[in-house]
């Protein structure tokens, strides 16, 4: 049986909520998508994560992520500030960014519309919205567990 290798993206969970953070994650792993998943829980750990900061510093340990999933409600810098302050940036103008918010707000869409964002996922984020997600953004790499048993 040969080995299969894959240069899988990390994603970034960026969301405050301690329950999202476990329906999300729970979502991705029953669409069996096993990619390794790192939280931040603010806009300022986000802007750490992402500039290797603080308790990020080590590049190895937190890789530029391949995906970010963005709440747009966060405390202190929220989600629309991180969008912005990485918008402009080009070492991140690459990575592909789903927002996942309770708002459906046409404004909050607009907003995100005009920052990139395409992709959105209405909390709470269940599997078939996530792989509905994802299956938009071509240039991602998602490891798919037990697609054979």
């Amino acid at each position: 049986m040969s080995k299969v290798t894959v240069d899988a993206i990390r994603i970034l969970l960026i969301e405050d909520d301690e329950e999202d953070v476990l329906l999300t994650k729970r979502a991705m792993k029953k669409a069996n998508i096993w990619n390794s998943v790192d939280v931040a829980r603010n806009g300022q750990e986000a802007l750490d994560y992402l500039h290797n900061k603080g308790a990020f510093e080590d590049a190895s340990q937190y890789p530029k992520p391949g995906l970010i999933l963005l709440d747009l409600s966060l405390p202190g810098i929220d989600g629309r500030e991180v969008l912005e302050r990485i918008w402009d940036k080009p070492e991140f103008k690459d990575i592909p960014i789903v927002v996942a918010s309770t708002s459906d707000y046409e404004k909050d869409i607009e907003f995100g519309r005009a920052h990139g964002i395409q992709n959105y996922i209405i909390k709470p984020v269940e599997p078939d919205n996530v792989i509905e997600a994802l299956g938009r953004i071509a240039q991602i790499k998602v490891i798919l567990g037990n697609v054979l048993g």
